[in-house]
């Protein structure tokens, strides 16, 4: 590169050619995420008008084990007749443990459901434990079919009594099967996710087995932002609750709001990963929740506009808010991004953040990897393999391409589950690697992480 490029490029980038804004370091009693607005491409060929990804990262303050938040949860445990033998056990087991890891100021209720949801816990404190324990091993027992809209509205129900800010509202449902009492459809449990999340409820959903419906059960945790996970055998229940506490005990913020103000020139293309608004140039993406050290972000596809040499043209307005937990203020972030031009290559692909183009790689992959779903609904698994592999093959190609340990990272990451998937469709059966690549599609586009 010369050193004319060079000091052009330097010059963008100290000019803010693109954003890359850090919350103050965090204070005692003053935690704060950190934010970063950044485009994967912050210098562009004078002249061209390429895709762009502009990426509003927010990373969870660290927490303290002494500082978790106060949880209101709900147990929502399935007891139809095909939990019977170590499925009911094993679910026991799990509220049991769920139980014994509450403090004893935190709330909680369990609803246990077949042909109809019982309120066997109703919502108080956890302080009598041993209780407890003893109502769910003399309760939980097999038997009917599977009233999973009711189950979830009870649970709903139970966390309202004591819903509020500065907590953690959840429910945790758990399923083996089909739902055949009462609304069934996967609309009808969307919208019923989608009531919890209005409410600041998520719903975590976890399936058992191979029987249940992975659709209905992704629909519903989706829309509040909650987990899921598809436990294929009932011996790995536990592992699944563990994980799940982490994420219970380990939320920082709540009710997010990320809005991004496009400017005149700048046209947007689709968002990657999370569902969110594009009206005009105006994008808006609500999150449920944050957690401790644990990154989540909203990835835009752009078409900036042209521009010449050396110019400096402003981009995106963004702004962030959020309820912070520990501090118990709605916290507030706003940047402006810039994008830069220049007539060099070099200057060109100096700039470009890897990290950012892994990420939009991999949830391409994960649009591709949902299209394999509906060929392995088709039958045509082998062509559903085929995407699969492909897209393995392609992370495998980027992870070798990428400078950046961190870019690396991902991308390997993403080749060993999506290698792993494809080995799965190949010699599994339809229905087990179906939810295997049902829970890999929604936990890549919600950006949940498997511990």
């Amino acid at each position: 590169m010369s050193l004319k490029y060079l000091l052009s490029a330097l010059a963008l980038l100290s000019s803010s050619a693109f954003a890359l804004s850090i919350s103050p370091p965090s204070q005692s009693g003053d935690a704060k995420v950190i934010t970063k607005a950044e485009l994967s491409a912050p210098i562009i060929l004078e002249d061209t008008q390429e895709n762009n990804y502009l990426k509003i990262s927010l990373t969870g303050f660290k927490q303290d084990e002494t500082e978790k938040s106060p949880i209101n949860l709900s147990l929502v445990i399935d007891r139809s007749g095909s939990m019977s033998g170590d499925r009911i056990e094993k679910a026991r087991e799990a509220a049991i443990m769920a139980i014994n890891m509450l403090k004893d100021d935190d709330i909680v209720s369990i609803i246990a459901y077949s042909d109809n949801a019982y309120v066997i816990i109703p919502a108080t404190k956890a302080k009598n434990k041993d209780a407890m324990i003893k109502i769910i091993n003399d309760t939980i027992k097999p038997g009917g079919g599977t009233a999973l809209f009711a189950g979830v509205s009870k649970g709903i129900t139970e966390v309202n009594k004591f819903i509020k800010k500065n907590q953690v509202n959840r429910i945790i449902l758990l399923s083996d099967g089909q739902a055949n009492v009462g609304p069934s459809t996967t609309k009808e449990l969307a919208d019923l996710g989608q009531v919890a999340g209005k409410q600041g409820i998520a719903v975590t959903t976890i399936g058992l087995g191979n029987g249940y419906n992975e659709d209905l059960m992704t629909a519903l945790a989706g829309f509040s932002d909650g987990n899921h996970a598809y436990v294929e055998n009932s011996a790995d229940l536990e592992t699944a609750f563990v994980r799940e506490f982490k994420d219970v005990m380990s939320v920082v913020a709540q009710e997010v709001v990320v809005t991004i103000k496009l400017q005149d020139g700048v046209k947007p293309v689709r968002l990657l990963g999370r569902d969110g608004d594009i009206i005009g140039n105006n994008v808006t993406v609500k999150m449920n929740q944050l957690y401790s050290n644990q990154e989540k972000y909203v990835l835009l596809e752009v078409v900036p506009p042209k521009g010449k040499e050396s110019e400096n043209k402003p981009l995106a307005e963004v702004s962030v808010s959020y309820d912070n937990l520990k501090t118990h203020r709605k916290d507030t972030f706003n940047d402006r991004v810039n994008i830069g031009y220049s007539k060099s290559q070099q200057a060109v692909k100096a700039a470009v953040q890897e990290e950012i183009v892994v990420d939009s790689a991999i949830q391409k992959a994960n649009i591709e990897n949902a299209r394999a779903i509906k060929l392995l609904d088709e039958g045509k698994k082998d062509e559903a393999n085929q995407i699969i592999q492909k897209n393995a093959d392609a992370m495998s190609s980027l992870s070798s391409s990428v400078n950046s340990p961190a870019a690396r990272s991902k991308a390997i990451s993403s080749q060993e589950i999506n290698q792993k998937l494809a080995t799965e469709v190949e010699t599994k059966d339809v229905s087990s690697s179906r939810k295997s690549l049902k829970e890999s599609t929604y936990s890549t586009e919600k950006q949940q992480i498997k511990k």
